[in-house]
């Protein structure tokens, strides 16, 4: 029988590869976990944690605007964007310890930060070394998708990854996309004080929920002042004096929208190519997400599993 350095590699340290290390540690598998940027991923860093904090805080600014619904005859409240991002940044600091490589080392588990590269269905290279595994788990995670529109590279857009280093609030907020995370963001920005404005190709916000949901959202967002353009194609955008422009077209008629400040969210790209899975055989659906079956294996080698936002 072959002998391997580890039961199981995991290669990311996101929401699902750090559950799968914590479970495989916990049952004794000597286990190696490969970040190559920071541990905790999206969910820690730039999606869950972070985007639940801002949240929270244009929730509470929402019920004080609308104080006389809850019976309060006076609510107001003054507050600095500035520090509203410093406290999203506290929230992440306080999750950190959780998803961090001490934690994990007390665990069991061997980290290691570095990029990825599989060589073959039972070994890893990382760092220049090679450690060899039963068992490999892909929970490489995805990425926000970028749009081919001309002139977005001269805008200094904003994704859902970077978009929580502003310190100042937009005055004018351009959203583009009506999925989860656009939707969200368009809801706390307006809440916040931003004028925005949310545009989506389709005909509702919210495609995959029910009409009756994607209708009543729109209702509300609209209600809170959100210009929501659905049907709406953006064709470029033009840039002059540090102004922008979007060029877009709707059932037809051309539109122009004034922005400062963009936020691209049309979806997520999976992280599954670049570090080897393709000279295996890993088989890839249309959106490059990696294809499993029920027990989360990949199509050709059944000791390869993927999970999370990769498949």
């Amino acid at each position: 029988m072959a002998k391997f350095d580890y039961n199981i590699i995991v290669i990311g340290g996101g929401s699902a590869g750090l559950v799968s290390a914590y479970i495989a540690s916990a049952t004794k598998s000597k286990v190696a976990l490969i970040e190559k940027n920071k541990m905790g991923g999206d969910c820690l860093n730039t999606g869950c944690v972070p985007s639940k904090a801002l949240i929270r805080s244009s929730k509470i600014l929402s019920y004080i605007k609308r104080h006389q619904e809850f019976g309060i005859k006076s609510a107001t409240a003054q507050f600095d964007f500035a520090n509203i991002m410093e406290r999203v940044q506290t929230v992440i600091k306080k999750v950190e310890p959780h998803d961090s490589i001490e934690r994990y080392t007390s665990l069991g588990v061997n980290c290691f930060t570095g990029q990825a590269k599989v060589l073959s269905p039972h070994e890893v290279e990382v760092n220049g070394k090679i450690i060899t595994t039963k068992n490999i788990i892909i929970a490489t995670g995805a990425r926000p998708t970028i749009p081919s529109i001309q002139g977005l590279d001269k805008t200094d857009f904003l994704t859902s990854e970077n978009l929580w280093n502003l310190s100042e609030l937009p005055k004018k907020l351009l959203v583009i996309g009506g999925g989860p995370i656009g939707s969200e963001l368009t809801q706390c920005f307006a809440r916040l004080g931003s004028h925005v404005t949310q545009v989506e190709i389709s005909s509702n916000i919210l495609t995959q929920e029910d009409e009756e949901i994607s209708r009543a959202l729109s209702q509300r967002f609209t209600n809170e002042g959100v210009n929501l353009h659905t049907n709406l194609t953006c064709k470029a955008i033009v840039t002059q004096n540090d102004k922008h422009v979007m060029i877009a077209e709707k059932e037809g008629q051309d539109l122009r929208i004034n922005f400062d400040k963009v936020i691209v969210a049309i979806g997520r790209t999976a992280n599954s190519k670049g570090f080897g899975l393709e000279n295996l055989g890993i088989e890839f659906d249309q959106q490059n997400k990696i294809v499993v079956d029920n027990y989360l294996r990949t199509s050709i080698h059944k000791n390869i599993y993927a999970c999370g936002d990769v498949v």
